[in-house]
């Protein structure tokens, strides 16, 4: 097994605010399960307005992460080793450089 953490920088102003980006992020070739969030103790109170909303129980292969917020995933690269990927799924965001690859050596 391995974890990935995700990190999701807080940006100018509050969580709710314009300037505040939340992001879909896919992982290809995977599935994984959340396994840990945190935020920053200063956006609490809007993550608190939005975390019931959330469903990481079972398995995934796209999660949502606030502003603020960190993020865990457990996956296991077993079977399809190769070159994939991970993104946001916003478009514009996906566009703007928030794509990578990552390589699976079995």
């Amino acid at each position: 097994m391995e974890a990935w953490e995700f990190v999701n920088e807080r940006n100018p102003g509050e969580m709710m605010e314009q300037n505040s980006m939340v992001h879909p992020i896919h992982i290809h070739g995977v599935q994984f399960q959340v396994i840990d969030r945190q935020v920053l103790p200063e956006l609490k109170a809007g993550w608190d307005t939005v975390k019931d909303g959330y469903v990481d129980d079972g398995w995934k292969d796209t999660f949502l992460i606030m502003p603020g917020e960190r993020v865990t995933v457990l996956m296991r690269f077993q079977d399809y080793p190769g070159v994939f990927l991970y993104h946001c799924h916003n478009l514009e965001h996906e566009d703007a450089g928030m794509m990578r690859n990552y390589r699976i050596a079995v």
